[in-house]
């Protein structure tokens, strides 16, 4: 039974009809336009990141478009599920329940000060249980087009490193120009690019394209400032083009070819170092990797001597601990996603929340080509040193799609009786 057969189930030619494909096309369109429309643009015509405004505006206005394309599918299409796609759909609204069991926890609580994030940037996932509604050629097509879009995003971002002007809003004052490309922030750049070198290994595209996107990628990592996400970014680069030489020759030439590259990469690296530093690429390198402001992230874990252990273990007061940072560290953010969730839900509800998505993670995972595996990795060891993940950004949706999208999917089950979904 092909993919396309056991989706569609009740066409007798297994084609998809004109609602379908229609269907198909809009999720589609929507889930690029949850990554390419981010809260600066929305923040230019409604109150979606600042103060102020109803629920509704709080919501990533393609949420709602989600949630009609799945009951016009519910409606119409029977879905008959893969074994490991019932895994993941399962680990999928284990996930975002709990986000919503930890919100209500907030609320009841009274610490729901700044959990707007939790709501739309983990809660509102449950509509990427519509991924499976779609054939696995379909949604591979819609990974590769994110891709495309995040390979944009660092050509757009060298184009502005070398122009000096930035393509996104941004109101952030910097002492050094970094470009944002087609994200938030250069820090969300560079991330993009660090993780997607994974995912492009991981695609369909010829050898000489993946050379090339791969190359642009890092080059954005590069621009974008973002020293972790660029150190990360080059290692998995490194690792991917010694893996993949050598491909279809026999284990002894492989190692030989393997080698070569390996002492390539070595002899070419210093050179492409300097090409870089002229240009002044590597400038945020000048103060080393653990520079006053990389300190001060890792500092700020000693708000925590301040607070009571029932704040720690139960949560407390955010905007009482931002205070804190402010005047202790200097620094006008909680720059740390594990301190965020601890100090609003607990050590117990952080604890709770990052397991979750560890065993989505997992779950999604098994299966999946080592590049996209070392993709995900990335992603968090990079998303981990900040506040990334706990903020408005797409950057956790994007990682689940590509996860999803990327993965070569498993053999199909037989199809349940009439109704079963």
């Amino acid at each position: 039974m092909s993919s396309l057969d056991r989706t569609i189930e009740g066409q007798p030619d297994g084609r998809a009809t004109p609602l379908y494909s229609a269907l198909f096309l809009s999720f589609a369109g929507l889930i690029l336009a949850r990554i390419a429309v981010n809260s600066r643009l929305l923040d230019l015509v409604m109150s979606y990141t600042s103060e102020g405004g109803s629920i509704v505006e709080k919501i990533h206005p393609t949420f709602w478009g989600l949630l009609a394309v799945g009951v016009v599918v519910l409606l119409n299409f029977r879905i008959v599920l893969t074994e490991w796609e019932l895994r993941v759909v399962r680990a999928l609204m284990a996930f975002c329940a709990t986000a919503a069991g930890l919100l209500v926890f907030a609320s009841v609580t009274g610490h729901s000060s700044s959990v707007g994030y939790l709501l739309d940037s983990y809660v509102t996932h449950i509509a990427l249980v519509l991924l499976f509604a779609f054939p696995q050629a379909w949604r591979r097509g819609l990974g590769h087009a994110l891709l495309g879009y995040m390979v944009l995003s660092a050509l757009v971002a060298v184009a502005e490193f070398v122009l000096k002007v930035r393509v996104m809003p941004f109101s952030e004052g910097e002492a050094v120009f970094r470009p944002t490309g087609l994200t938030t922030h250069p820090l969300e750049l560079g991330l993009w690019c660090a993780v997607a070198i994974g995912f492009v290994a991981a695609g369909d595209w010829p050898r000489g394209g993946k050379l090339a996107a791969g190359a642009i990628l890092l080059a954005g990592c590069v621009v974008s400032g973002a020293r972790l996400a660029t150190l990360v970014g080059g290692a998995c680069a490194l690792v991917l083009m010694v893996a993949q030489a050598g491909a279809g020759l026999e284990p002894r030439r492989r190692q030989e070819r393997r080698l070569l590259v390996a002492l390539g990469a070595v002899l070419v690296g210093p050179v492409v170092l300097a090409g870089l530093v002229a240009a002044g690429a590597l400038g945020r390198f000048g103060g080393g990797i653990a520079d006053e402001n990389a300190s001060a992230r890792i500092e700020v874990y000693g708000v925590l001597a301040f607070l009571p252990w029932r704040d720690i273990l139960l949560g407390g007061d955010i905007d009482a601990v931002l205070k804190l940072v402010q005047e202790k560290y200097g620094l006008p953010f909680i720059e740390s996603s594990l301190l965020v969730f601890v100090v609003q839900f607990g050590l117990f509800g952080a604890a709770l929340l990052l397991g979750m998505m560890a065993r989505l993670v997992r779950v999604i995972l098994r299966g999946s080509r080592p590049s996209a595996a070392m993709a995900v990795v990335a992603f968090f060891a990079i998303a981990l040193s900040n506040n990334g993940l706990s903020t408005k950004t797409s950057s956790v949706f994007l990682i689940i799609v590509l996860a999803v999208t990327m993965h070569p999917g498993g053999p199909p089950r037989r199809a349940p009786g009439p109704g079963a979904a």
